[in-house]
């Protein structure tokens, strides 16, 4: 168990200087907004949710984990819109189809349809008799 921890342990931070990385290069080297920002964020939102939740009466094993987590999920969110703008790699493995748009459509050709249709089962003619039908006249057409 202590090896796995360890493991994942070593992967968060590997990616939390990844992300530092990222973050001072897009801010130009700043790491007192590169992380004060995101970390005023949870502050904030951790002061507002315990305030409202001792100003309710509510016992406070209610409300500092939900404070918790919602300033966690706040800065997150603001590290993910500090982080710079750039379009993922081009190597697509085995994650979807080809990003090449697909071939251009066949002209549009009405034999398909009427071969569609002359395969089909279908009968050419309207429900009901035709002879039951009486034909309408528009009003007011002279003759």
């Amino acid at each position: 168990m202590r090896h796995h921890f360890e493991q994942i342990w070593e992967r968060a931070s590997r990616q939390g200087r990844r992300l530092e990385r990222q973050l001072r290069g897009a801010h130009g080297g700043n790491r007192a907004y590169t992380w004060g920002l995101p970390a005023a964020a949870l502050l904030l939102c951790f002061t507002i949710l315990v305030v409202a939740g001792a100003m309710s009466g509510v016992s406070a094993a209610e409300f500092f984990p939900i404070a918790i987590f919602e300033g966690v999920v706040i800065a997150g969110l603001f590290v993910a819109c500090m982080m710079p703008a750039t379009s993922p790699p081009d190597d697509r493995g085995d994650r979807g189809p080809d990003p090449e748009p697909d071939p251009t459509p066949p002209p549009m050709d009405p034999t398909i349809w009427v071969r569609l249709l002359a395969e089909s089962n279908v009968d050419g003619q309207p429900a009901g008799d035709l002879e039951e039908r009486t034909p309408r006249e528009l009003t007011g057409v002279t003759r």
